[in-house]
C-alpha cells in the first residue's frame, strides 16, 4: 500500500512540474496536439500508478518524451504559419453580413445548432445581427455583431510577427496596404508582437522586447 501511495506522489509531482513547463492554458482553448499530449499523459501515468508490475522509470520516460514532442511542435507552430496550420488549423469565418456560410461551417463538422449554442452564450439570438462570425481553431466562435462593426472596434491584424489574415479580410485590407502601413512606421513584420487598428482606424503596435 505504501509502494502504490509513492508511485502516485511521484507520478503527480512528474505531471504537476510538466504542466507547469506547458503554460497557463484554459483546457476550452488547448490546439489538438496538445490535448493530444495531456490525454496520452494521463493515460501512460495511470498504468505505473496502479500497477507494480511496471516501473515507475517506464512511465516517466514517455511521459517526457511526449512533453519533447509538445515542446517542438509549439516551437514549430511559432516559427512557420504552414506548420501552425496543419497542426492546429486555421480560424475561419462562418458568418457574414447576418448570414451563414454553410459551405465554411459544415467543412468545420458544424451545425447550426452548435452555432446557435454559441451564440447564445455572447447573448446573440438573431443570425442576422451578426456582421461577423469567426470560428477559431480550439472550437471557440467569436462575434463582431452589427452595432460594434458600425461603431469600430480594434483588431489585430499582425501577431507575433504575422499577419493576421481574417482580421485583415474584415478590414478589407490587403497585403499591399499593410506592407506600406508597416514600411512608414519604419519596422519590420517579424519584429512586431501585436499590431492593432484601433476604432478609429490608426495602426498602433508594440515591438517585440519592448518594455
Amino acid at each position: 500500500m505504501l509502494v502504490i501511495f509513492f508511485r502516485a506522489l511521484i507520478l503527480y509531482l512528474v505531471i504537476f512540474l510538466i504542466f507547469r513547463i506547458m503554460g497557463k492554458r484554459e483546457l476550452s482553448k488547448v490546439q489538438p496536439f496538445e490535448l493530444v499530449v495531456m490525454i496520452l499523459m494521463a493515460d501512460l501515468a495511470s498504468a505505473p500508478m496502479s500497477s507494480r508490475g511496471i516501473s515507475i522509470l517506464d512511465g516517466i520516460v514517455p511521459i517526457f518524451t511526449l512533453l519533447l514532442c509538445y515542446i517542438v511542435f509549439t516551437f514549430l507552430t511559432k516559427m512557420s504559419t504552414k506548420v501552425q496550420e496543419g497542426l492546429c488549423g486555421k480560424n475561419v469565418i462562418i458568418i457574414k453580413d447576418g448570414k451563414l456560410l454553410e459551405k465554411e461551417f459544415r467543412n468545420q463538422e458544424y451545425t447550426v445548432a452548435d452555432i446557435m449554442s454559441q451564440l447564445r452564450e455572447k447573448d446573440v439570438f438573431k443570425i442576422q445581427d451578426v456582421k461577423y462570425g469567426i470560428l477559431e481553431t480550439n472550437g471557440n466562435l467569436n462575434v463582431i455583431t452589427m452595432d460594434k462593426q458600425e461603431n469600430g472596434i480594434p483588431l489585430n491584424i499582425i501577431e507575433d510577427g504575422k499577419k493576421n489574415d481574417i482580421n485583415m479580410q474584415i478590414l478589407n485590407m490587403t497585403d499591399e496596404k499593410l506592407d506600406k502601413i508597416i514600411a512608414e512606421k519604419n519596422v519590420k513584420l517579424e519584429d512586431i508582437l501585436v499590431g492593432t487598428i484601433d476604432e478609429r482606424g490608426n495602426f498602433i503596435f508594440q515591438k517585440k522586447g519592448e518594455k
